[in-house]
């Protein structure tokens, strides 16, 4: 009997635990920041793409009300995407997320003006699980390039991704690292007149034409911003059709931390 008792409240400990620890897991942890917000924080950033020659730009906090902040951008016109995008509009620090809102110019190539409306669109999670789609929106525009008026189909999405534990970028050694992806998925068509006959055709299949690979450090903020570009249209050459983009393209855009004051 005895027995039984001791090992019915061993039973009872344990899944006591093992409850404790299931809500720990769970509890969201902000006790420190991947994107640190005083005013006049500064980040300088390296940006290269292909073999061009590389070029510096560097982002700045503006303001800052609550949790809520805006950064201008230096030149005022960046090349580098994240810069772009975090400096496009306004941004929120909250609960271990940094959200931004505002019309972003995604600058697809051979495409101008291709500005897509985010609102409160997650960029990272530090609490989200790996694989954890943080933000999705879709939308159609429409462009004229030459004598084509194209009918774009997209989708933008965040994605959570696995922890780095440490990471070299010129040269410096940061730990503790966030990695969060931002995907654009596009479909693109087009009226195309052969004769008296006129008919809508794809150009480009659904696609990830860019996928942003961003490393974010601890309170320090964005150390690293892989930009890859991708995408492939069909060939309609047999038909002699001549598109006004290259026919493909595979092109790594980087931004890598090189300064930065934090307070």
């Amino acid at each position: 009997m005895f027995n039984k008792i001791l090992f019915a409240f061993c039973l009872i400990a344990f899944i006591s635990c093992d409850s404790s620890d299931d809500n720990d897991g769970n509890m969201t942890n902000t006790d420190f920041n991947y994107f640190p917000l005083s005013v006049t924080n500064t980040w300088d950033f390296e940006i290269t793409t292909g073999t061009d020659t590389p070029s510096n730009e560097s982002l700045t906090v503006e303001t800052v009300s609550g949790t809520e902040f805006t950064l201008t951008s230096d030149p005022t016109d960046p090349a580098g995407f994240m810069t772009r995008i975090l400096s496009g509009g306004a941004l929120k620090d909250e609960n271990g997320t940094l959200i931004g809102n505002g019309n972003i110019d995604f600058g697809l190539q051979g495409l101008s003006n291709f500005n897509v409306a985010i609102v409160n669109g997650t960029l990272y999670d530090q609490n989200a699980n790996v694989n954890t789609e943080l933000f999705s929106t879709t939308g159609t525009t429409s462009q004229t390039v030459d004598v084509y008026d194209l009918d774009i189909t997209y989708q933008v999405r965040t994605v959570q991704q696995a922890d780095v534990a440490q990471m070299v970028v010129e040269g410096v050694t940061y730990r503790d690292i966030i990695h969060s992806q931002l995907i654009i998925n596009a479909t693109i068509s087009t009226d195309v007149t052969i004769g008296n006959f006129t008919q809508q055709v794809p150009l480009l299949d659904p696609q990830d034409v860019i996928v942003v690979d961003n490393y974010w450090s601890k309170d320090i903020g964005l150390i690293k911003s892989d930009n890859q570009l991708d995408y492939e249209l069909r060939d309609y050459s047999t038909l002699g059709l001549t598109l006004p983009v290259p026919q493909s393209a595979s092109i790594l855009t980087t931004q890598n931390l090189t300064t930065y004051t934090v307070q």
